[in-house]
Formats: structure tokens, sequence, C-alpha cells
């Protein structure tokens, strides 16, 4: 739990409560509406109550009720937000009525800012803004509020810039509202969240306290091995690939739907194994992961041999391009351990495939794929072509692809 300051007063008292008590974390700083209280000196105390605190704020601009200068809050939010960078801490930040001015103000410092625009109102295009400012974007009650194009935004941010908050006292989310708000009704604004997101709540649950720690704490979960995305189990295999796709989710975050993606080291058959745990409930169980999993085919075909004798329904997605790797026809090696197998084909010619990929193999590689795609279908009784929606990528050309090659097709989002 964050307790936010919003004057020198306030954050000296959010200190004083969260010390020593695990899971309370305090913040520091002005808020707009005490802008005109700022002065040399007391920029002086916030840094020093900056050696205490998560983060410095609430912080920004509060043009609806102006209770200080408008001058005065945009050099108070600048000489804040310039403190916090310094100190090396993210900012909280308040914007009523004044979106754009405080956009201006945090792009004439330069580059980007880490931190969360704090209790967001704004439409998707707002929430962009400050996405590519490198902020969180924060949803409190007034997403339950039936607002459409407060819904939109929350719906659409990236997965890793999601956030979620009371602002306790105020915005009780519904049923709640127009009572006093408590951190317990933070359940109400998950919930919603996960069906704007057709996710499940433990997933937005999971996102979200991930994100918040990495923002505040600079905190990762540990590497999962094994994670689960609905009914279905994901086996991280491996960090390696042999793309560097613009769109792949490896260069933006070691985070999925919470889960931290980013291996320490590779891991062994055992590991996989004693990851998978329990397979009640599990529908399918996919070899997946933050890079290429048919680069380990060895391991791969020993632990779907595994778990084929469990009786689980087994999958791979890849890349398509396992034959280049081994330099030889691995389909019948897997055929008989896999029961299904998703090939990203993302790009209906080769020389958009390469402009997309930057596949190691060059520019033989898309003629490969369709290749693998063309002997699974053969062998593997269920097999999935996959594009990802990207501006410029033919989709309805890579549906033709796909039909022709007698296989299922499938869109996906970025970050799917």
């Amino acid at each position: 739990m964050l307790v936010c300051g919003y004057d020198i007063e306030s954050s000296r008292r959010a200190i004083q409560l969260t010390h020593g008590k695990g899971g309370l974390f305090a913040s520091c700083g002005i808020h707009p509406h005490s802008a005109s209280s700022l002065t040399p000196r007391s920029l002086v105390t916030l840094r020093q109550l900056a050696k205490d605190v998560v983060a410095v704020g609430e912080i920004g601009l509060d043009f609806y009720r102006d209770l200080s200068p408008r001058s005065i809050q945009i050099d108070a939010f600048s000489a804040q937000a310039h403190l916090a960078r310094d100190v090396g801490l993210p900012i909280i930040v308040h914007v009523r009525k004044a979106f754009s001015t405080a956009i201006s103000v945090l792009k004439q410092l330069g580059g980007t800012h880490s931190g969360v625009m704090h209790c967001f109102s704004g439409d998707l295009a707002d929430a962009e803004e400050a996405v590519n400012l490198g902020l969180h974007v924060s949803f409190s009650g007034s997403v339950t509020f039936n607002s459409p194009r407060l819904e939109h935004a929350a719906r659409c941010i990236p997965e890793n810039k999601l956030l979620i908050e009371t602002d306790a006292p105020y915005l009780a989310p519904a049923p709640y509202r127009g009572r006093r708000n408590e951190p317990a009704y933070l359940t109400k604004i998950c919930d919603r969240i996960a069906h704007l997101r057709n996710i499940t709540y433990e997933d937005a649950a999971r996102v979200t306290t991930a994100n918040g720690r990495l923002v505040f704490l600079g905190e990762l979960p540990p590497p999962s091995l094994a994670y689960r995305l609905g009914d279905s189990l994901y086996l991280n295999v491996t960090n390696q690939c042999t793309n560097r796709c613009s769109f792949c989710i490896r260069a933006k975050t070691p985070l999925l739907r919470g889960y931290n993606l980013r291996l320490e080291r590779e891991p062994a058959e055992h590991e996989l194994i004693d990851a998978v745990g329990n397979l009640t409930g599990i529908k399918e169980v996919v070899f997946c992961g933050y890079g290429e999993p048919l680069i380990r085919l060895e391991l791969v075909k020993k632990v779907a041999t595994y778990l084929k004798a469990k009786g689980a329904y087994t999958r791979v997605n890849t890349n398509g391009e396992g034959n280049l790797i081994h330099g030889r026809n691995i389909v019948p090696e897997i055929a008989n351990v896999v029961d299904a197998i998703s090939i990203s084909l993302n790009a209906e010619s080769r020389e958009k495939y390469l402009e997309l990929c930057s596949p190691q193999f060059g520019m033989s590689t898309y003629d490969s794929i369709l290749d693998f795609t063309r002997e699974a279908t053969k062998q593997i009784a269920r097999v999935i072509l996959t594009v990802v929606a990207l501006p410029g990528v033919d989709i309805e050309q890579c549906r033709n692809i796909a039909r022709h090659l007698g296989c299922e097709f499938k869109v996906r989002r970025p970050f799917d």
C-alpha cells in the first residue's frame, strides 16, 4: 500500500505511518493545490524526505480548482519532477483539466519519466502520450462509472503500463459510489479492469501487482518456468531466439500477465517437469516462453513425451524456423509427442517478414517457414498459422496463405 503525501507535513506523516511496517510505503510531494507553498527551502526539505520514500508525489497540475496560480503550479511541477529524476525516484502525477500542459512540462525536462499518471481520467490518446513518456497509467474507481472513453483506454493500453488504485478516500467504485472510499474496494476496480480486458481477475491482480512493485520498488517476481493463463499452462523453455521482431515483448518488458519470463539460465528437463505440477484443470500444456522453444528440440521432445504419458494435450508455439535451426526436417521428431503447433507467420511476404522479424537466417527464412508449415499439416493433428495485427500487414493475404496450406488461422494482438 502506498501512502501519498500532498504537502510537507502530510509527507512527514506518511513516512512516520509507514516506517518499519512491511508492505506500507510512502511518497512525498507538494500537490498542485498547495503549489504556492513550494519554496527553495521546502524543496530542500523534500530532497531530505525523498531518502525515506519510494516516489515523489502527488505532484502535477490542477486547472479545474485552480487553488494555486497556474504559472506557479507549472513551476512547482517542473521543479519536483526534476528533483525526482535527480534522486532516482518515480513520480506520481495528478492532472485535472491540464493534461496537454502537464505532458509539455515533462517533455521539456527531456527523456522518459518513471512513474504513474495517477487517477487517470482521459482517453486512449492521452494514455498513449503518457506511456510514450515512460509513465504507467493508473485507473481508479471512475473506471466503474460507465465512461466509454475511459473504459476504452483501460482496455487498450499496454499491459505492462497498467496500474489500479483507490484514490481513497475519494472516488469509491460502484456499487459504493458516493461513499467514503477505502483500500478494500480495490477489488471492484480490479474486477472491472479484468472484464474490460477480457482476462481473469487473477490475471488482472497479478499484472497490476507486478507493475506496481516494478515501478515503485524496482522489483520483479522470480522467473517463471511454468505459468498459467486461463486453462492453459505455458512452459518457459528458453530465452534464446533466432529473430529480433520489432513487436516482440522481449524488447519492452520481462513481464507477461505479471509473470517474469526473463530466465536467469536455461532450465533443465527435470526443472520443467517439476514446474508443471498438478495438471488438474489444465486444458493444454504449451511449449513457449521468452524465446523459440524448438531451439531446445531435445528437451521439448523429452518433456512432451513425459506429458503425453500423463495424458496431457500438448502444443508448441514456434516461429517455424526449426528446420533452419537444426539443418534437417524436424517435424517427424515432434509429431508423435505434440497434439498441436502454432506457427508465427506474421507477414504476407518474405520482404515484409524480413522487415518485421529480422531473422538471423535472412531472406530464405520465410519460404522455410511455409515449407515447415506444409510438413506440419501432414503429420500433426492441428496446425495454427498466426499473425500479429500490425500496421502494414495484409491480414487477409495471410489468411489466404493459411487457407491454401490447409491450416487454421489466428490473428493476435501485440503482447498476446
